[in-house]
């Protein structure tokens, strides 16, 4: 069976090829790292484009997308009878209640309510009660409020959906979503979920596959679970898990993020809806415009990033679909279609070289006691081969990571093994920053800042990822040896 959607010219679907063009192109000049996206309408694909070294087959961590996919498999399970959306969670799950019996506040809660982001909980509970089983922390931990009520964005209730699936089947949370339509769709076999410390998947953040994956998912609950003709999503489900079920309001920040929030769904401006993982994972779908748009991105600790690319749709993209075929324009798509074939990961601007550089380069600097336990520190660099090196010695051993100026050096991240770029700029004449970029089963990025006075150093480090890195947030001065 042929998976594959297929493409058309922008202006055959009624969309200027220059509008995406100048969609992508705001987001780069905003310095948003972008790693893919993919507009459809009308069914057909117009544009897609992957950044270097991603490409169509990269499996990309999705983080809360995930939880779009526990709500489908409860929508599978409710379809089969195996559960009621209006069955209390507790029963479920006997042997994780703590020996007291539960919270009053966590008897009444229903999965409907999970659904929904309004639990009893105002918080991701594993985050703060420290156990290796999450599920069990999301009965143990003292709850903050009447659920039904209040919206908070918990992931830890979504976590414990998963887990419920998992239960109830006997299989992985994607496995059974494979046998009930994935497998259908065509969506990739090398797919996963990572785990949670006992083995359960993470249900709320850990699914790893490619937009492209992500497009087919979206474009089946768009077409009410039917996908090559066949009813694969429980039809009367979607119609509730696309729609407005509380508001998020006063609680969330972004403009999108008020608009509402459904079955572990996103409402946004527009009357669409989006499946969203952060960082800017999104699969969004505008019903009255019939248009879809995957990102997969990297705006963590960006302040408003996510936004921007919402903005930059509404902005470059939405005022100019036409609802008829527009003129051939093979000029302005020669222009797109150069344009997305040659996209490659951000690069840290700023300039290649200081009048600093002679002073500094290859001196050890030995550093005063710090949190992130690092002794000594230098950089050698290479002005001919735009290539450098942060050379370091903490609480772990020696390590170095090698960084382009003006490009990518690409290589394994020390201790934690993920896959990386860095790249390197010097930001003002005493200033060296180090950007890397994490690219792997974890997305984040992490800033070494070089600051430099006589024979000082100053060191920030700053890690901007979710659950790794924590020796890598500091700052810390050392002296020239």
């Amino acid at each position: 069976m042929n998976n594959l959607f297929e493409t058309a010219s922008p202006e055959a679907l009624g969309i200027p090829a220059l509008s995406v063009k100048n969609f992508l192109s705001r987001l780069e000049k905003q310095e948003l790292p972008i790693h893919s996206a993919i507009i459809m309408r009308h069914d057909k694909i117009c544009a897609e484009t992957y950044y270097a070294p991603y490409d169509r087959s990269t499996l990309h961590r999705m983080f809360s997308i995930t939880k779009s996919f526990v709500s489908l498999a409860i929508g599978f399970l409710a379809e089969e009878k195996k559960i009621s959306l209006d069955d209390h969670i507790v029963d479920y799950f006997p042997e994780k209640l703590p020996k007291e019996g539960p919270h009053p506040y966590l008897k009444m809660l229903t999965i409907r309510q999970m659904l929904t982001m309004r639990t009893c909980h105002n918080m991701t509970t594993y985050k703060v009660t420290k156990m290796d089983d999450w599920t069990a922390t999301f009965f143990i931990t003292p709850p903050s409020h009447v659920p039904g009520t209040n919206f908070s964005y918990d992931t830890s209730s979504t976590h414990t959906l998963g887990a419920l699936v998992e239960k109830l089947t006997g299989m992985e949370l994607l496995d059974y979503l494979r046998i009930k339509f994935l497998d259908e769709i065509g969506f990739s076999k090398n797919a996963y979920i990572l785990k949670d410390p006992v083995g359960v998947s993470m249900g709320g953040s850990g699914l790893l596959c490619t937009p492209y994956d992500i497009l087919k998912v979206i474009y089946c609950i768009a077409k009410g679970g039917v996908y090559n003709g066949k009813q694969l999503l429980p039809k009367d489900y979607l119609e509730l898990a696309v729609k407005k079920q509380s508001d998020p309001h006063g609680k969330q920040g972004s403009l999108e993020e008020l608009q509402g929030y459904g079955y572990q769904i996103w409402q946004t401006t527009h009357n669409g809806y989006v499946l969203f993982g952060m960082g800017g994972q999104l699969a969004m779908y505008v019903p009255d415009k019939d248009i879809f748009m995957i990102t997969t991105a990297d705006a963590i600790g960006r302040q408003g990033g996510v936004q921007l690319i919402y903005d930059a749709f509404w902005d470059e993209i939405y005022p100019y679909l036409s609802d008829f075929p527009l003129p051939a324009d093979c000029a302005a798509d020669t222009q797109l279609s150069d344009f997305t074939a040659t996209r490659k990961l951000y690069v840290l601007p700023g300039n290649e070289t200081s009048p600093y550089l002679s002073a500094v380069n290859n001196i050890t600097y030995i550093c005063d006691n710090n949190s992130c336990g690092v002794s000594d520190i230098r950089i050698e660099i290479n002005e001919a081969a735009k290539e450098g090196t942060v050379y370091y010695t903490n609480k772990t051993g020696s390590h170095q990571i090698t960084f382009g100026i003006g490009h990518n050096c690409f290589q394994q991240f020390p201790d934690y093994d993920f896959y990386c770029a860095a790249s390197a700029a010097w930001r003002v004449d005493n200033n060296l920053l180090i950007k890397i970029q994490i690219i792997d089963s974890a997305i984040g990025n992490l800033y070494i800042s070089l600051n430099f006075l006589d024979d000082y150093i100053t060191v920030m480090f700053r890690k901007l990822e979710e659950s790794f890195f924590n020796e890598y947030d500091g700052v810390f001065s050392g002296k020239a040896r």
